[in-house]
């Protein structure tokens, strides 16, 4: 009927789609044809550099193109060697558009490892690296995301160039964890600032503990956790002590497999000295069959080898 708007099928809007795809296509194709015939003779082109930014921005994993701009880069910088008084601060120049466009890029996608590596890499060729903006720009991206492993592992390399102390550090980690206590690349982080001792062990067995107890079912604090008891500083004593918290939170929470598999830690560690751990192992073993069958297999070897060892005491 007149004045009413053509309302597009299914299939003319797939096949816009389709065609919109193609097009998209035969641009990057011809792109990136013009990158590389300039890229082979070894000289910077201002036209392929500036495709090459565009194709970047829509797409940061594309590890070929910030290869190119690598080479372009260390043109740039051999050619402002030879410029002894305003060579650095060309170079620098040039490096800082570098550096936004990385930043572009991580909008775009803030877990691009090509875009994090060349960001870094640029870094370190820069006449004068501002670590200090670097590192707040990187709390500033966790707060955004704390799951961003990408830029837990950034934060890693950048505390070796600002020389921040570990305790600000531990307690970045430890206010991160308190705001979110379910996140891997947090924990992980934290297990790489120091090394566990006598002196600190207690307060990393407070926080974990507490999360535990927060969200049982969380997976996340408990790999932290079994990482905490592996350290050869836990006494023996402070293990049965964790086995009683563990007993309590089992009651709280009776079919959380963690709490099972946290007390089959701590007692596989003692094993060897007191037999009656061996009981007990057996028992929870037992435990997570009826929790976890998907793991059946696992624990009944596991069970196997408890009840062999039951049997040679």
């Amino acid at each position: 009927m007149h004045g009413r708007l053509k309302v597009k099928t299914t299939e003319e809007q797939k096949a816009e789609k389709q065609k919109e795809q193609q097009k998209k296509l035969q641009l990057y194709r011809a792109g990136m044809k013009k990158i590389l015939s300039t890229r082979a003779s070894d000289l910077y082109d201002p036209e392929s550099f500036g495709i090459s930014t565009q194709l970047l921005c829509v797409n940061p994993d594309i590890y070929t193109l910030w290869n190119y701009r690598k080479e372009v880069l260390l043109i740039e910088k051999e050619e402002s060697s030879k410029d002894e008084i305003e060579g650095d601060n060309k170079l620098a120049a040039f490096l800082d558009k570098e550096i936004s466009l990385t930043e572009q890029c991580l909008i775009a996608n803030p877990k691009s490892y090509g875009s994090w590596h060349h960001r870094y890499w640029v870094l370190m060729l820069h006449p004068n690296p501002n670590w200090d903006k670097e590192f707040g720009l990187c709390t500033k991206y966790l707060t955004y995301d704390d799951r961003n492993f990408h830029c837990w592992d950034y934060r890693r390399l950048l505390i070796n160039k600002i020389g921040i102390t570990l305790p600000a550090e531990i307690k970045f980690s430890t206010d991160c964890l308190n705001n979110n206590f379910s996140n891997y690349s947090s924990w992980h982080y934290r297990s790489t600032l120091r090394q566990l001792d006598e002196n600190c062990i207690e307060d990393e067995l407070n926080l974990v503990q507490s999360a535990v107890f927060t969200d049982p079912a969380d997976s996340s604090a408990w790999f932290y956790f079994r990482w905490v008891l592996s350290n050869p500083a836990l006494s023996k004593e402070k293990r049965q002590e964790l086995l009683d918290n563990l007993e309590q939170l089992q009651e709280l929470d009776p079919d959380c497999k963690w709490v099972v598999l946290a007390k089959c830690w701590l007692t596989g560690s003692l094993v060897l000295s007191d037999s009656e751990f061996v009981d007990k192992r057996v028992q929870f073993y037992k435990e997570l069959i009826e929790l976890d069958p998907t793991r059946k297999g696992q624990y009944e070897h596991y069970l196997k080898i408890a009840e062999e060892k039951l049997a040679n005491n």
